[in-house]
């Protein structure tokens, strides 16, 4: 299978080794490391050799379950990239599914002219808009009409006067046309009008089967199967879309992280299954961000901007990294670790000369946080070192004690208060002046910084759904599921659980100005802060 190399597109070196976690405090031996230190993961010259790329020895042909798919529960198309749920999960499920309206192709998107809510399946557009009552109700949308009637022969486009004697027929004078026999039964049992739209041709034969083409959608019944037409790719094609960030894969919401464990790296398929197609090779140590409780030989997810499946043999939680405690800490510095055999390098990107190589295991003093070259479609954030050297900001983790910081002259005296050190990565409760509760929190990158200065909780939401342009979306084009958010400014920065955060990725700057915190430190400020709660964000 070698000569696959050359038909994918690489993920070089993604992601990072992630390390103990962040709120625990270990002994600390210089030059320690691994019996067996993982690689350099910040390419030095090009790509890495790339040897034969591992997947299950199983049937090529079997198409093994993953997860259950229990009605009325979120789902992940690992195929197309998309999460579906409501309001279009029900309306979908009701038409009959993927095995008449396909699998989406986009994830759910507002559109500002219109005030509505829409997402794309192979074969129909849904919308959730109010109607008259101001109710709000999931329909399909009109293909429009140069396309529809660019579906049809012109001698099914002729309108009819009424129905021809068929036993089972209804005309509709608003378009002219009929629906009747085998089509009509599924038309009105899969949402009729509301969905498919009304007739706008006769049927006719194509490829061996019956079509008929309606203002929302295009049916077929083909060996007593009646199906949509997957034309919608063809409609994004033709409106622009292709590139808009609802229509690029996305994470599958409330996904666990887990690594890749294959040193020759491992294929991520286009499905369930050695004959489908490749997707890219993942790399060893590759972030993958699986569907939470998915089972069998393959897993759905995601990876740095590609989804697909995954041999599950070769998925891992990360083994535990050496640590330290610093001795003599200083506030003013970050304190991390190398989290594998890291290059140093002269400026922030990786055309520069290289200082010196780390060792896994290295403690480093991180003084500054900088943008620079975004390195194999990953972050651009790099960690500008205490010698003025740089580190690529993937490659070290968080290790400085997680206690509280020396509190600001001008902070508060009295009351219930929050400390956020930008330096060190930490939100601190207080009260007055005593500490209650310290988080690790992951803080505002390069461009996104969060704002210095004093603020105060203004909003509360305990679910909530960002969308892309957000502050706290980042790079995702839709997040559901940001539970305990609260924001402090009227721009959009919040504290909030970042639900894709693990102990290992949390604690260095990395947010779009939120401050992310993992499920039991935001439960913990959710129930002990409230509307009104001072925020004080310095360095």
């Amino acid at each position: 299978m070698a000569s696959d190399s050359n038909r994918v597109r690489m993920i070089d070196r993604r992601r990072l080794i992630r390390g103990l976690a962040a709120t625990s405090a270990f002994a600390w031996v210089p030059g320690a490391r691994a019996q067996e230190a993982p690689p350099v993961i910040e390419p030095i010259d090009g790509d890495p050799v790339q040897q034969d790329p591992i997947e299950p020895e199983s049937d090529p042909s079997a198409v093994i379950e993953t997860f259950e798919e229990a009605e009325g529960e979120l789902r992940y198309f690992a195929e197309t990239g998309h999460n579906l749920d409501e309001p279009f999960l029900s309306a979908w499920l009701a038409a009959g599914g993927e095995a008449v309206l396909g699998r989406p192709l986009s994830e759910e998107r507002f559109v500002p002219d219109t005030g509505v809510v829409e997402q794309y399946f192979e074969g129909i557009v849904l919308v959730n808009a109010p109607n008259s009552a101001g109710q709000w109700v999931t329909t399909g949308a009109p293909l429009g009409d140069v396309r529809a009637a660019a579906a049809a022969p012109s001698s099914a486009r002729s309108t009819v006067s009424g129905c021809s004697g068929a036993a089972t027929c209804e005309f509709f004078i608003e378009t002219g046309h009929t629906v009747s026999g085998e089509m009509a039964g599924f038309w009105y049992q899969y949402g009729g009008a509301s969905v498919f739209g009304l007739p706008v041709s006769e049927p006719f034969e194509r490829d061996g089967a019956t079509v008929q083409v309606f203002q929302n959608a295009i049916l077929r019944i083909a060996g007593g199967t009646v199906t949509t037409e997957p034309i919608v790719r063809d409609l994004i094609a033709d409106l622009g879309l292709e590139n808009d960030a609802a229509f690029l894969p996305a994470p599958p919401t409330l996904g666990t992280t887990t690594l890749v464990r294959a040193s020759d790296g491992l294929r991520l398929r286009g499905g369930p299954s050695t004959d489908a197609e490749i997707i890219a090779v993942l790399e060893d140590n590759a972030e993958f961000i699986a569907v939470t409780g998915a089972t069998g030989a393959w897993v759905p997810g995601y990876a740095d901007g590609y989804s697909g499946y995954v041999a599950a043999e070769y998925l891992a939680e990360p083994e535990e990294l050496p640590s330290f405690v610093g001795g003599q800490w200083n506030p003013s510095v970050w304190q991390g670790i190398a989290l594998s055999e890291t290059n140093i390098r002269t400026e922030p990107t990786t055309a520069s000369r290289i200082v010196t190589t780390v060792p896994y295991g290295e403690l480093v003093r991180v003084t500054d946080w900088v943008k620079g070259e975004q390195v194999d479609g990953g972050t651009d954030t790099w960690a500008m070192l205490d010698d003025g050297t740089y580190m690529y900001e993937r490659n070290v983790g968080r290790r400085g004690p997680v206690e509280p910081t020396p509190v600001p002259g001008d902070a508060p005296w009295e009351g219930k208060w929050i400390d956020c050190n930008l330096t060190q990565q930490l939100v601190i409760a207080y009260e007055g002046r005593t500490p209650v509760r310290v988080a690790v929190t992951t803080t505002g990158k390069p461009g996104w910084e969060t704002p210095v200065g004093f603020f105060a909780i203004n909003t509360r939401v305990e679910n909530e759904t960002m969308e892309s342009g957000a502050i706290g979306a980042e790079e995702f084009y839709r997040l559901e599921n940001v539970l305990y958010t609260q924001y402090f400014t009227d721009r959009g920065h919040a504290l909030h659980y970042a639900w894709w955060k693990t102990p290992e990725t949390i604690g260095r700057p990395g947010s779009h100005g939120c401050l992310n915190l993992l499920l039991d430190e935001a439960q913990f400020f959710w129930g002990w802060a409230t509307i009104g709660t001072p925020v004080y964000c310095h360095y």
